[in-house]
């Protein structure tokens, strides 16, 4: 068991994408670019409880993983099962302990709502991947609103969060048609349950809302500058390029421009404060 490995199952990217979100979501609330030490243990508090998701999810997926993925440290036995089931009760408890000790009454509660939901996305809702991907995909959006937590101020950031839920949804549902036949028998997912063409126009309806919601702080709240507009403007575009490359079947460069297109909205949201 190798140190990497313990690294490599906690996706650190995706744990640092969350701790950013929240450094996101409460900049965005304080209408400023700013640190303070409770920030940091919130940021801190997202990046250990992605990262339990994470490792919780690979636990959970071994048998599966052990066909499609011996490669992985759990199916390949560089981490043992019961050493991740260690692993991921440790991250877990560690970002609540924080959160209970150093974070406000709503903070605590998103720590352990969400939790309860990584718990139960790969322990339960495994199967039911038409579920699980509403979780998955609501992760951005909670880094957000848990970031504006430490302020109670939700106004702003709240559509900001939504457009973040609809853009990651309909990244995860591209997976699913990229997945289609690998999950056959493994998971119930979206596309095997609308087919591919309802599918492809309930992805795009959900990009549509992603691009609405954007724009809701500008026109109704007085939120930005021309810099957030120009940015989340090009990552809408990326966003509807990435549904012209689903329809064409590429699935593989739609979610890479999905992604690039998430990251670079995320960045329009912070420099909305500048």
């Amino acid at each position: 068991m190798a140190l990497k490995d313990f690294v490599s199952i906690l996706r650190p990217l995706n744990c640092l994408m969350a701790a950013f979100g929240t450094f996101i979501g409460y900049s965005v609330a304080v209408q400023g670019i700013q640190f303070t030490p409770q920030l940091g243990i919130t940021m801190l508090v997202a990046f250990l409880i992605c990262g339990g998701g994470m490792v919780i999810n690979d636990y959970f997926d071994r048998f599966t993983d052990k066909r499609l993925h011996p490669n992985k440290p759990i199916p390949s036995r560089r981490i043992l099962p019961n050493t991740a089931m260690v692993y991921f009760l440790s991250l877990f408890v560690a970002g609540i302990i924080l959160a209970i000790v150093f974070l406000p009454p709503v903070s605590i509660a998103i720590t352990i709502g969400f939790t309860i939901l990584l718990i139960a996305y790969s322990a339960v809702l495994t199967k039911a991947k038409y579920l699980g991907n509403f979780i998955v995909a609501s992760g951005t959006a909670f880094t957000l609103i848990f970031g504006a937590s430490l302020t109670g101020n939700y106004f702003i950031i709240a559509p900001l969060a939504m457009a973040a839920l609809f853009a990651n949804l309909a990244r995860e549902l591209i997976k699913d048609l990229e997945d289609m036949e690998t999950d056959k028998g493994n998971k119930i997912t979206l596309p095997m349950i609308l087919g591919k063409k309802k599918t492809e126009s309930f992805i795009f309806l959900n990009y549509v809302i992603a691009i609405i919601s954007v724009y809701i702080p500008v026109l109704l709240l007085s939120f930005g500058n021309p810099l957030f507009v120009v940015i989340v403007s090009i990552a809408n575009f990326m966003f509807l390029y990435s549904f012209g490359e689903t329809v064409k079947k590429d699935y593989g460069r739609a979610q890479l421009l999905a992604k690039g297109a998430m990251f670079l909205a995320l960045t329009g949201f912070l420099l909305g404060v500048v």
